[in-house]
């Protein structure tokens, strides 16, 4: 779990992102999970729905998310990813892909598939929860 928090907080260091993490978390996760409502982004992020409601706000002030009525309940609304947020967070991927490639270059074919391995046992355990 340290590992994976600090490569992902390395990452991050991309110049000119001032979106936190979360930030991208959440555009990650209405991508491909689809809209949501805030309080289930909040729970996911472990922040509370004032502070998903800001970031929410933030992101909706660039034209990343929009927010439309939720049929299920009028009381609330859900949430999902535009196609500028898509690009942002396709972006800020590329971004952090431009940090972390030189160093996977160094790698030996043997580490390359021991990590790639990893990764896709972390997919697994982390579907699995």
């Amino acid at each position: 779990m340290r590992s994976a928090a600090r490569l992902t907080r390395a990452a991050s260091k991309i110049p000119g992102v001032t979106y936190s993490s979360i930030a991208w978390r959440v555009l990650s996760d209405l991508e491909r999970d689809g809209q949501a409502r805030v309080t289930d982004l909040a729970t996911a992020q472990r922040v509370a729905q004032p502070t998903m409601t800001t970031l929410l706000q933030r992101l909706g002030g660039e034209g990343w998310v929009s927010r439309i009525p939720d049929p299920a309940d009028g009381r609330a609304s859900l949430v999902g990813i535009t196609d500028e947020g898509a690009r942002a967070l396709a972006a800020y991927r590329a971004g952090a892909a431009e940090l972390i490639a030189p160093q996977l270059a160094t790698l030996s074919e043997a580490d390359t598939n021991a990590l790639a391995r990893a990764a896709a046992l972390m997919h697994r355990i982390a579907d699995a929860i």
